[in-house]
């Protein structure tokens, strides 16, 4: 369920990671980039003067050489206009490493055993995120890691995080490998941009520490973690790590540079002249993606082909992808928001007392609230109350559920009909939760749903909404894991605590009116 949920977070992004900083270039109130009257240089024609300055001409017809000059009065004066900046893409440089990021992560969840998934979908996240945290262990170099892990995968995260600058930096995009002064200006700023990336994928709450929790527990060194496995060894001579030190804050920036630096040179003098001597030939191109594969998946994430290059194209930023992307993205909305009071059914895990933990469908009533940003996205908002959906009161569930989301809507509209897709994060709220009957109280859990609605219009203000919900709540469990888990050299800083996470498919169908 997780991973669907990644998924469709990752396409939504998708499309914003060929985003580019827009305004405007020039600052007007500044005096030195504000245009300004010149000398002009002297005409070159050999015309006489008769035919330049006629009685219908009552001014020069020239067409200055220089680039940067237009005639705009009488006499040798011209107006200068100051040379446009392209601005540094920070907004592609953030949402492409995001998505990076985000693509790293699907992977080792989806490659991931189920230690480790239990980790990151049963226990508590920030707790043990922070466990984790405390934990590092920077006395030492070696992290535990295989040479492969630690020299050939983190050093080619560093050169394709660096590869993200690059594409970004309107200085350095263009900038093929020499002894210029601008080329290894760039590189530099895409080390520091690694070292900056690195540190917060081994550190960061997006990173390793956060999901699946290297430094929160210890393992024996090329040894399986789970006892029973064949490839599980306990002796005295064995090695433990928590899989923390400074190998690979070190490696990655640096060697990821290295890296960089010696693809730069395989393009300039060897993919770069295939290319150029067979530029209609797919099959050079290919082997120019292969030769360069960092770069190859930098190009990917912001939308281009992977053997795309700047320096071929230096007058470039955005993608076809990006451009048609902004192109919608900027399409007014016909209304400017809606509002929709739903009866909704809810498939729940509930308390009765003919039943316990039995699931049953809860009903209610709801109230949505969509305000459009752009004709394809709108925010939208829910609020839905399900009385007594659990008469009996647990550790988790009891009393009546509240739920509350907030999220992101698009989806395709007209005067008649409208389809539109839904993620949003929230939270459940029940109203009585606890063991003791004299100690109940309201707790709060974690949710997140993902929709799909219909609406059909029978007027330009009034229609009727259709709408099918998969909901996840995540309850904490009344199982804990007993005290002092982990016996030395096997130790755990986690926390004892484990979650349930429950998916609930419900719908949703009422009037909605438009404006």
């Amino acid at each position: 369920m997780l991973c669907w949920y990644t998924f469709a977070v990752l396409f939504f992004l998708s499309c914003f990671c060929f985003a580019q900083d827009t305004g405007k270039y020039a600052n007007h109130d500044d005096a030195t980039d504000a245009p300004a009257l010149v000398d002009a240089p002297t005409p070159s024609s050999s015309l006489p003067q008769s035919k330049i300055f006629g009685a219908s001409t009552p001014y020069a017809l020239y067409e200055p050489e220089e680039e940067g000059y237009d005639v705009v009065a009488l006499g040798s004066q011209t107006l200068e206009h100051p040379p446009v900046r392209e601005p540094y893409h920070w907004k592609g440089l953030l949402m492409q490493s995001f998505a990076f990021d985000l693509l790293q992560n699907v992977t080792r969840v989806m490659t991931a055993d189920q230690h480790d998934r239990h980790l990151l979908l049963n226990k508590p996240f920030w707790s043990n995120y922070w466990a984790s945290l405390q934990q590092f262990n920077m006395g030492r170099w070696n992290d535990g890691d295989s040479f492969k892990v630690n020299y050939i995968g983190h050093p080619m995260q560093g050169a394709i995080s660096g590869y993200i600058e690059v594409q970004n930096d309107p200085r350095g995009r263009s900038q093929q490998i020499s002894r210029t002064r601008e080329y290894w200006r760039s590189r530099f700023r895409a080390f520091l941009w690694e070292t900056a990336y690195s540190t917060q994928w081994e550190i960061g709450p997006l990173g390793e520490t956060a999901i699946f929790n290297q430094g929160g527990f210890t393992y024996p060194i090329r040894c399986s973690k789970h006892p029973g496995t064949p490839d599980y060894c306990e002796n005295p001579n064995t090695t433990y790590t928590n899989n923390t030190g400074w190998v690979d804050f070190i490696i990655t920036p640096i060697v990821g540079t290295l890296w960089l630096l010696g693809e730069d040179t395989i393009d300039r003098y060897i993919s770069d002249p295939l290319v150029h001597r067979h530029p209609n030939n797919f099959g050079y191109k290919v082997v120019r993606s292969s030769l360069n594969p960092p770069r190859s998946l930098a190009n990917m994430l912001r939308g281009r082909y992977p053997w795309y290059r700047d320096y071929e194209h230096p007058t470039e930023y955005e993608s076809p992808l990006h451009g048609r992307f902004v192109s919608l993205m900027s399409e007014e909305p016909v209304e400017h928001f809606d509002l929709s009071l739903h009866y909704s059914g809810l498939g729940l895990q509930t308390n009765h007392t003919s039943c316990m933990n039995c699931r049953t469908t809860a009903t209610g009533t709801g109230l949505e609230l969509g305000v459009r940003f752009r004709r394809y996205l709108d925010f939208v908002s829910d609020v839905s109350i399900y009385p007594q959906s659990s008469p009996v009161s647990a550790i988790s569930v009891g009393g009546t559920m509240t739920t509350a989301t907030f999220g992101v809507r698009s989806g395709y509209s007209t005067r008649r009909y409208a389809v539109k897709v839904g993620l949003s994060p929230g939270f459940a709220s029940y109203s009585r939760t606890g063991t003791s009957p004299t100690d109940l109280k309201r707790n709060y859990n974690f949710a997140a749903s993902a929709t799909l609605s219909g609406d059909l219009r029978f007027n330009d203000h009034l229609g009727f909404r259709a709408t099918v919900v998969q909901m996840l709540i995540r309850y904490k469990s009344d199982v804990r894991d007993p005290d002092g888990i982990g016996t030395p050299p096997r130790l755990s800083f986690l926390s004892h605590d484990n979650y349930i996470n429950s998916t609930n498919w419900g719908v949703q169908f009422g009037p909605v009116l438009r404006f």
